[in-house]
């Protein structure tokens, strides 16, 4: 198990304005009006920015850390509710994108003391995808609506959030399941849709709603 020493008290606003520019630092140039969507998707920014302070100085997730994180999950499904029923934008969803990709990669960096440096790989796959569209631009297309992509991604949070949970804690064995469970699901949904986006480079292919 590794530990980290407590961190300086100063370097707590810093990280939250880190967070802050990477889960909504695109949202701060939209051209497209704010809409009750994103409202719910600030509120789980802020959640998650509560969690983190909350684990900071801490190996797993104390009771209280945990119940603001189901918060933030449960929070995710309202955000595409609501979006769908009343004006869903392009900036919205992006939006919503960049949270839900923040929120697993706060869940793998907490969960380092518990588990080790590789637990931290499902919150690098988002951020490593994007950077690679500028190696391989003919990955920028719509991928097919997937229920399965959809099932995967929505587990993430859950997975993770549960593999520091005290549960996980008292009972290693299921903490350590939930982790590989998440990664292993994560690698399978990346690489299956890699390799349909490489199959189809340079052959146009109609929009798809997600």
């Amino acid at each position: 198990m590794i530990s980290f020493a407590v961190q300086p008290q100063w370097l707590t606003i810093p990280l939250m304005l880190v967070l802050v520019g990477i889960g909504g630092g695109r949202s701060l140039f939209r051209e497209e009006n704010w809409q009750p969507a994103d409202d719910i998707t600030t509120l789980r920014l802020g959640l998650f920015l509560i969690f983190t302070a909350l684990v900071l100085d801490s190996v797993g997730f104390s009771w209280p850390a945990v119940a603001v994180g189901a918060a933030a999950l449960i929070l995710d499904a309202g955000d595409g509710y609501v979006a769908r029923r009343t004006t869903p934008t392009s900036a919205g969803a992006g939006f919503d994108e960049s949270v839900d990709a923040l929120v697993v990669l706060i869940l793998s960096v907490a969960l380092i003391p518990v588990w080790g440096w590789w637990v931290i790989l499902p919150g690098t796959f988002y951020y490593l995808f994007r950077a690679a569209l500028f190696l391989r631009p003919a990955w920028r297309q719509q991928l097919p609506p997937s229920l399965r992509r959809k099932t995967i991604a929505a587990s993430q949070g859950i997975l993770l959030l549960a593999a520091g949970s005290p549960v996980a804690l008292a009972n290693p064995w299921f903490g350590f399941t939930c982790a590989v469970i998440a990664l292993v699901s994560l690698v399978y949904s990346f690489g299956r849709d890699l390799l349909w986006l490489e199959q189809h480079a340079g052959i146009p292919t109609p929009a798809h709603a997600h």
